[in-house]
């Protein structure tokens, strides 16, 4: 559907469209952290600091908390910080 604004013509499906796109950047950049290998952004739903990039290609494991490669200070320091 496409309702006149002005001189423009818009198209209401596309900007609903983008409004959802751009609420689900939002969330993503708020809930998610990215791996420091390949930057693909990488979610924790819960458990301890250890995670493991989800790309196959990559795999890279690593601690939520500080961003580094997962390391035995790791593990001791901060295994189930919150």
């Amino acid at each position: 559907r496409r309702t006149l604004r002005g001189a423009f013509m818009v198209d209401e499906q596309a900007a609903e469209r983008a409004r959802w796109e751009e609420a689900s950047k939002e969330t993503i950049k708020k809930t998610t952290k990215p791996c420091p290998r390949c930057h693909i952004p990488v979610e924790k739903n819960g458990g301890c600091m250890h995670m493991k990039c989800p790309q196959p290609q990559c795999k890279f494991e690593w601690c939520w908390n500080c961003s580094l490669e997962w390391n035995r200070s790791c593990m001791g320091d901060h295994w189930f910080d919150v």
